[in-house]
């Protein structure tokens, strides 16, 4: 990023985290328990995703710092479905 000079508009990305927000909460009231989860885990994913590439300026780096984001998830990701097992049926 050093000769790069494009910045994120973060009022739009504000704006847009502010709206996500409010169809979280709307979604718990509104719908089944069931599809406002799923729907409220999707938001999450989609403002995780906006805040990564914007605000932790993401989107303006070189690929092997995508590196050092995707590798964790992945393992954690194995983590949790190794060790379900466990916390299911012993826990």
């Amino acid at each position: 990023m050093a000769g790069d000079t494009r910045r994120p508009n973060y009022l739009l990305v504000w704006v847009w985290l502010v709206g996500l927000l409010i169809v979280s909460i709307v979604s718990s009231f509104v719908l089944p328990k069931s599809a406002a989860l799923f729907l409220i885990f999707l938001v999450a994913l989609i403002k995780a995703i906006l805040v990564l590439l914007n605000y932790m300026h993401l989107k303006f780096e070189k690929p092997v710092l995508y590196a050092l984001v995707i590798v964790p998830l992945v393992i954690v990701i194995v983590l949790i479905f190794a060790l379900f097992p466990d916390f299911v049926f012993r826990g």
